[in-house]
């Protein structure tokens, strides 16, 4: 008597958040664990709207450097321009930012404090 076994079908797990979610995340993530844009970003989410010139100054960073990471996190949509005569001012696209944050929260449906790694907590500011 030979015993056969039923081949296992594969069970997909339901997904968590949906599929562009992840890749906009995905996305973003690359760009800002590069060291010299995240503290662009985080300056700009500290000033507000600055120029090139005032960004590479501040961080002691190429103009030229400067200016070829924002052409990638503007080609993401992570920043927006407003122009003042001969001036670019660059600054965080916040409503980007806010939704992302809100989708995080929203996928995940387990309120507005999410505990992790038994230290941290994440919590929604606002709905």
């Amino acid at each position: 008597m030979s015993l056969k076994t039923k081949p296992k079908t594969q069970e997909t797990a339901p997904e968590f958040f949906p599929e562009g979610y992840i890749k906009k995340a995905v996305k973003i993530l690359k760009l800002v664990s590069e060291e010299s844009k995240l503290r662009i970003m985080l300056l700009l989410a500290k000033k507000g709207p600055l120029t090139v010139t005032k960004i590479a100054t501040t961080l002691e960073m190429n103009q030229s450097t400067v200016s070829h990471h924002f052409s990638l996190l503007r080609n993401a949509d992570l920043v927006t321009t407003r122009r003042d005569g001969k001036n670019i001012y660059y600054d965080v696209n916040d409503p980007l930012w806010r939704e992302m944050g809100k989708q995080f929260f929203d996928y995940l449906q387990k309120g507005d404090n999410i505990h992790f790694l038994g230290k941290f907590i994440l919590k929604r500011l606002s709905k």
